[in-house]
C-alpha cells in the first residue's frame, strides 16, 4: 500500500526543473502582462511613479474609472452606497438614509450609482449592492481618505 502512495506520488509531482521551468513562464508571463497595462516599473515600491513608463497608466482609456469616481464623489450617494452594505433597500429608506426630498433626486443618484456599476435594482423598488466590486470600493475609497488626510482636507483619525 505505502508503495503505491510512494509511486503514484512520483507519478503526480513535478520535478525540481519542471517546477523551476513552469515558476519562470508564470513570472515572465505577469511580467509581460504588468507591463503590458502599467508600463514597466511605472510604480516604485512607495507608490511614487518612476522610469519612463512612470504615467503608462494615463494611456489606457479612463472614461470607465472616472466614471466611478464621479459617482463616489457626492455625499448623497455614498449615503446610498452605505445604506445598501448590509441588505437591499427600497427607495423609500434610501431617500431617509441620504436625506433626500424628491424622488427626482433619488433617482438621479441612483442612476449614477447603477451606470458605474456599484448598485443594481432588484425588482420594482429594491436597490442591492454588487458585493464582488465591493473590495475596489473600499480600496479606492480608503485611497481617497488618505490624500485627503495627506492634503489636511478632512477631520478625524490620520491615515
Amino acid at each position: 500500500m505505502a508503495r503505491k502512495r510512494e509511486r503514484e506520488g512520483r507519478e503526480n509531482a513535478l520535478s525540481e526543473s519542471e517546477l523551476g521551468r513552469t515558476l519562470a513562464k508564470l513570472q515572465e508571463r505577469l511580467a509581460r502582462l504588468e507591463g503590458h497595462v502599467f508600463g514597466q516599473s511605472a510604480v516604485s515600491a512607495n507608490g511614487a511613479a518612476s522610469g519612463p513608463d512612470g504615467d503608462a497608466i494615463f494611456a489606457v482609456p479612463l472614461d470607465g474609472s472616472v466614471r466611478v469616481l464621479a459617482a463616489l464623489a457626492s455625499m448623497p450617494r455614498l449615503a446610498l452606497y452605505r445604506a445598501v452594505l448590509e441588505q437591499p433597500a427600497t427607495s423609500s429608506a434610501l431617500m431617509a438614509a441620504a436625506g433626500l426630498n424628491t424622488t427626482g433626486q433619488l433617482y438621479h443618484h441612483l442612476r449614477e450609482l447603477i451606470g458605474a456599476g456599484l448598485i443594481v435594482q432588484e425588482g420594482r423598488d429594491r436597490y442591492a449592492l454588487v458585493p464582488e466590486r465591493l473590495p475596489a470600493t473600499r480600496a479606492i475609497l480608503s485611497a481617497a481618505l488618505g490624500v485627503a488626510q495627506a492634503a489636511k482636507l478632512t477631520a478625524g483619525a490620520t491615515a
